[in-house]
């Protein structure tokens, strides 16, 4: 999802937003995505302040083991080599894609449900163009 944003985010920022990204902990990751391919800052967030404040939460053991929909999209990443290298943190991390406007209240947020669950990049798009007329 990071390098779908990377490639919009010349035309989000001309719409006047912008990209961040956040991360629970990978600062290994962090340094060599925006080194390289990623145009927008990253952010670390150890303790998933952000992420518990959006009630995005963390699935358990059970749910990472038995989520087949995730596991699949892993496949998937590692089979086409999209795959990120080192581990960003612990299984229990859930990603989650917000939008929010210039005060910083959320107009839209997705909660994913296991690793790689984000939103078409077209549903995030169009809430952002609501958002901006």
């Amino acid at each position: 999802m990071l390098a779908q944003f990377a490639a919009v985010h010349d035309s989000i920022k001309t719409q006047g937003g912008a990209v961040i990204g956040i991360a629970p902990a990978a600062p290994h990751q962090a340094e060599r995505l925006m080194g390289t391919s990623i145009s927008f800052a990253l952010y670390l967030d150890p303790g998933q302040l952000v992420g518990e404040r959006m009630g995005i939460g963390r699935q358990s053991l059970g749910r990472f083991l038995f989520n087949v929909p995730a596991w699949g999209r892993y496949t998937s990443a590692l089979v086409t080599s999209r795959r990120q290298g080192r581990i960003t943190g612990h299984y229990s991390n859930l990603p989650g894609i917000a939008v929010t406007d210039a005060a910083g209240d959320v107009t839209y947020l997705y909660r994913g449900t296991g690793l790689g669950d984000y939103p078409p990049l077209a549903t995030v798009r169009s809430e952002l163009d609501a958002l901006t007329g």
